[in-house]
C-alpha cells in the first residue's frame, strides 16, 4: 500500500481523469478539417493527442491530416474547432465513479480541485453541465495562468489559494504531464489507467500509487 497520509486537498485532471472527452473532441476536430477541405481523421489518432492544451490538439491533427506543416493552416483552425467544441464539449460524461467519489470526497471535508491543460471556457462548460462545478474548491485552467503542465504552476497557486501544503495534496491524473506537475510541485502522485497518456508508460517511480477506479481515493484519505 501507499505512504499516503494526512491528506487534506485532491487535485484532479479532467480529459482522461474525471470525464472521457475523447468523442467531443474529436467530433470537433473532425468538423474543423472538413471546414479546411482536409479528410476526417481517425478518432483513434486524434485522442492521442488529447491532454497537452488545445493548441496541440489543434496542431497535431492538422498535420496529421495534412501531412505538412500546420502554421499556415493553425489561426484559422484554431477559430473553427473552438466554434465546433463550444457547441459539444459540455456533452462530455465524467467516469462512472467520479460524481460518487467526488461527493464522499466532500463528506471528508477533503479540498477539491481541478487543475487541466484545457482552457477555461470549455472547462467552465463541462464542468457546469455535468453538476460537479459545484463540487470544486478551485479550478485552474491551462490558460488560467503563465504556464500549464507539466510545469508545476497550476498545482502550487491550488496550494496556496487553499493554504494547503503540497504534502497535503494529492494530484490525479492520467499522463506523464500530470506526473511531472504534481511531483515537482511535491505533492503525492496517484495515476488512473484508463485515459489519454499519448502513449506514453505513466509507469514511473514518482507515482506514489496506481489505482484502476477514482472510488480507491476514498480508502486512501481514511
Amino acid at each position: 500500500m501507499s505512504n499516503i497520509k494526512n491528506i487534506k486537498g485532491i487535485f484532479f485532471d479532467l480529459d482522461g481523469t474525471l470525464f472521457d472527452t475523447a468523442p467531443e473532441l474529436a467530433e470537433a476536430v473532425n468538423q474543423m478539417l472538413v471546414d479546411l477541405n482536409f479528410e476526417e481523421l481517425d478518432p483513434l489518432d486524434i485522442k492521442n493527442f488529447i491532454g497537452r492544451g488545445a493548441d496541440n490538439l489543434i496542431r497535431k491533427s492538422i498535420s496529421l491530416a495534412s501531412q505538412s506543416s500546420p502554421e499556415p493552416f493553425f489561426d484559422e483552425g484554431k477559430i473553427l474547432f473552438q466554434k465546433h467544441y463550444i457547441l459539444n464539449a459540455g456533452l462530455s460524461k465524467p467516469y462512472h465513479d467520479a460524481e460518487d467519489t467526488l461527493k464522499a470526497l466532500k463528506i471528508k471535508n477533503i479540498y477539491l480541485g481541478c487543475v487541466t491543460n484545457k482552457p477555461k471556457i470549455f472547462t467552465d462548460k463541462i464542468l457546469s453541465q455535468s453538476g460537479l462545478s459545484v463540487l470544486m474548491d478551485i479550478v485552474i485552467s491551462g490558460d488560467s495562468l503563465e504556464k500549464m503542465k507539466p510545469d508545476p504552476l497550476q498545482i502550487n497557486h491550488g496550494c496556496e489559494a487553499l493554504s494547503l501544503k503540497p504534502n497535503q495534496v494529492i494530484m490525479v491524473g492520467d499522463s506523464f504531464n500530470d506526473i511531472e506537475a504534481g511531483y515537482a510541485a511535491g505533492t503525492f502522485v496517484v495515476t488512473v489507467p484508463y485515459g489519454y497518456h499519448h502513449g506514453d508508460s505513466i509507469d514511473s517511480p514518482k507515482v506514489d500509487l496506481a489505482i484502476k477506479n477514482l472510488s480507491e481515493l476514498t480508502q486512501v484519505v481514511n
